[in-house]
């Protein structure tokens, strides 16, 4: 690849071999973007299984709480805009609290100071758009009676009283990123994503079971939920993930209305969020009379009171500032494309024991 010094360009993903990084940067090449890619991580199985050439991409180790490799990598290619995906999810924050802090909490102060001094020493003459991904699990438990699940939706300026080390790291990070934007170091522009399905995620987070229920099966093995199948969960497909992301990036700034949206995903007939049962009907009708099971005999009482204390995300204010509307609202779309995209492209997957 040529020199990407100051190309407008120039995208920098943090967590670009993940899951959602790998489908955001495989959507930006196709856009003639200039990738650089930004993870702990080498393994780049998910973007490579692609078909994508390793030189349609850069990729940077780096562990984004060491802030100096971060500024060097900076320094070399000059990115136009930043989409901070690095993370670490929900159940290992929780497992390693410490290891959460630093990474979700310092990992993203240190990329807003990284563009804070682009500015400041004039390496871009304007602040970088810093894309950020929060999550439902911002708000916690602690919503207002009107605005409780599985029926209400909670509003996009609810109060955020977080239950988990994730959950408080993401609202950090979103007053981090409003008070770089208020004093004009950044462009801030974050989401709140529900819980993202989609082929290649892999375990850490509380609600992988709505992507596991989809991928085992279409992998030819069984799966065994675990929650109940009427625990309703607000999903949304990876598409519409990157298309969220993307879509906020090129919004008109002149209309933003706040830094932070909502944004909501798969809907049922009912405007609700699906149930479980919903999610493995829907698998059973792609894949046929010979669907591996899908079962619910051993619901973990633990993990169902966090999924079921989730809220259902009213993204009104999305739709009225910059136009977003998902285009994989309905469930059977959304798992018939997740079915293919396994079969489609095998080698992005790992095997579970391989986490």
């Amino acid at each position: 690849m040529s020199t990407v010094y100051g190309d407008e360009r120039t995208v920098l993903i943090t967590g670009g071999t993940g899951f959602i990084g790998s489908y955001l940067a495989n959507n930006l090449i196709e856009k003639h973007m200039k990738v650089i890619l930004v993870d702990s991580n080498p393994d780049t199985r998910r973007i490579d299984g692609f078909g994508i050439n390793s030189d349609q991409y850069i990729f940077a180790q780096c562990d984004i709480t060491e802030r100096d490799v971060l500024l060097d990598i900076f320094d070399l290619y000059r990115p136009h805009s930043v989409y901070h995906l690095g993370a670490l999810l929900s159940a290992g924050a929780e497992a390693n609290p410490t290891l959460g802090i630093r990474v979700d909490i310092i990992g993203t102060w240190n990329i807003l100071e990284a563009a804070r001094l682009h500015l400041e020493t004039g390496r871009n003459p304007e602040p970088l758009k810093v894309l950020f991904p929060s999550t439902i699990a911002s708000f916690g438990d602690h919503l207002p009676a009107d605005q409780q699940p599985p029926d209400s939706k909670v509003a996009n300026a609810s109060v955020q009283m977080p239950t988990t080390f994730y959950g408080a790291s993401k609202v950090t990070s979103e007053r981090l990123g409003e008070q770089y934007h208020r004093k004009q170091w950044v462009d801030f522009r974050a989401v709140r994503f529900p819980s993202v399905i989609g082929a290649a995620r892999g375990p850490g987070g509380t609600t992988v079971y709505s992507t596991l229920m989809v991928q085992q099966p279409a992998l030819g093995n069984p799966y065994s939920v675990y929650v109940p199948g009427d625990t309703r969960l607000d999903v949304m497909y990876v598409k519409d993930a990157v298309r969220a992301l993307t879509g906020l990036h090129d919004a008109d700034a002149a209309k933003l209305t706040t830094r932070v949206y909502n944004v909501s995903g798969i809907r049922n007939a009912n405007d609700q969020a699906p149930q479980a049962s919903e999610i493995a009907a829907a698998v059973r009708d792609a894949l046929g009379a010979n669907t591996p099971a899908i079962s619910f005999d051993n619901p973990d009482d633990t993990l169902t009171k966090i999924v079921t204390s989730f809220g259902i995300l009213n993204d009104q204010q999305a739709q009225q500032d910059w136009g977003w509307q998902p285009e994989y609202k309905d469930l059977a779309k959304a798992v018939t494309d997740f079915i293919d995209q396994v079969k489609k492209y095998p080698n992005r997957i790992k095997r579970l024991e391989l986490y």
